[in-house]
């Protein structure tokens, strides 16, 4: 009897320490969206975002680039059933530039401690009933101080897990400067009050980037634009990330382009080849993103910009 009673209570000490020990590996940073590529035309570039080029979607990736972006754009990604919504604007202000915008993610799991509330992006296909929904709103400004492009952004962001909900704020910083024929970027984001829910301790995904483009080169028929982005989270993970655009034009004011890059991130299950195609007519420009992860799904993202 004596041994059976040990024996329980080994086995009753185990289910708890393996239980404790899912929760601990759970994610130990929210909101996921602010983790997430938030535009289409970087995503097909491994999530380098086109330093040169800047539009609305700036406001996401480096303030310090707002001074120029000008349009509209918004864009939508699939994860299995768990969806990212985009959609941002900017346009010139006050000797400088300002943009607004607001992306919505919505996703589910089996549990808090499973899908993408332990694995991130790479578990957003996983479905149960553990739901899920995240928003952020965005409102951001830049001009040219010192000879460097210096912006600001201020978001709100709000999630809801399960009955819970939590509301904070955070702000991101940024500097860009073109030397020659590139352009680079340092930012400074996701920078406020850690969120609050019960029974789990989360902190803002705080990232520091560098981010660089080249401006768009003609090779033959071709124009070439080159991006690459490396940035450290907090808990000191690294992101690596690179890409190439190729535009063709046959016809003046009728583009067609074709995208690839390289997205490193530790331990996220995600491929690391990134492909991506657009289009551009007159002021419309239409994209289109796909990434595949370990577990065989590919993310696929179509977005529209509009100058």
């Amino acid at each position: 009897m004596r041994v059976l009673r040990r024996s329980t209570v080994l086995v009753l000490a185990m289910a708890v320490a393996g239980a404790d020990g899912a929760a601990a590996q759970a994610r130990e940073t929210a909101p996921l969206l602010l983790e997430l590529p938030a535009n289409t035309r970087a995503a097909g570039l491994g999530n380098a975002y086109v330093q040169a080029g800047a539009d609305a979607d700036a406001l996401f990736y480096n303030p310090g680039l707002l001074d120029t972006a000008r349009g509209l754009g918004g864009s939508i990604a699939f994860y299995g059933r768990a969806t990212l919504f985009t959609v941002a604007a900017a346009g010139e202000w006050w000797r400088g530039g300002a943009a607004v915008g607001v992306q919505a993610l919505s996703y589910s799991a089996p549990t808090v401690t499973t899908g993408a509330f332990l694995d991130g992006e790479a578990g957003l296909s996983t479905q149960g009933g553990a739901v899920a929904s995240e928003t952020v709103a965005s409102a951001g400004y830049a001009r040219v101080l010192f000879g460097f492009r210096a912006g600001i952004v201020a978001k709100l962001a709000e999630q809801r897990v399960q009955d819970e909900r939590d509301v904070t704020v955070a702000a991101d910083v940024g500097l860009a400067r073109r030397i020659g024929r590139v352009t680079l970027g340092l930012a400074v984001q996701n920078v406020g009050r850690q969120p609050e829910f019960d029974g789990r301790d989360v902190d803002l995904p705080r990232t520091i980037s560098l981010g660089a483009g080249t401006q768009s080169a003609v090779v033959g028929p071709f124009d070439v634009t080159l991006a690459a982005r490396l940035a450290v989270a907090e808990e000191e993970q690294l992101t690596a990330s690179a890409g190439v655009e190729v535009a063709y034009w046959p016809v003046n004011g009728r583009t067609f382009i074709v995208r690839a890059g390289f997205r490193h991130m530790e331990d996220d299950g995600a491929r690391p080849l990134t492909l991506g195609a657009g289009f551009t007519g007159d002021r419309i420009a239409l994209d289109w993103a796909v990434q595949d992860f370990a577990r065989g799904e590919a993310v696929h993202r179509v977005g529209v910009r509009w100058r």
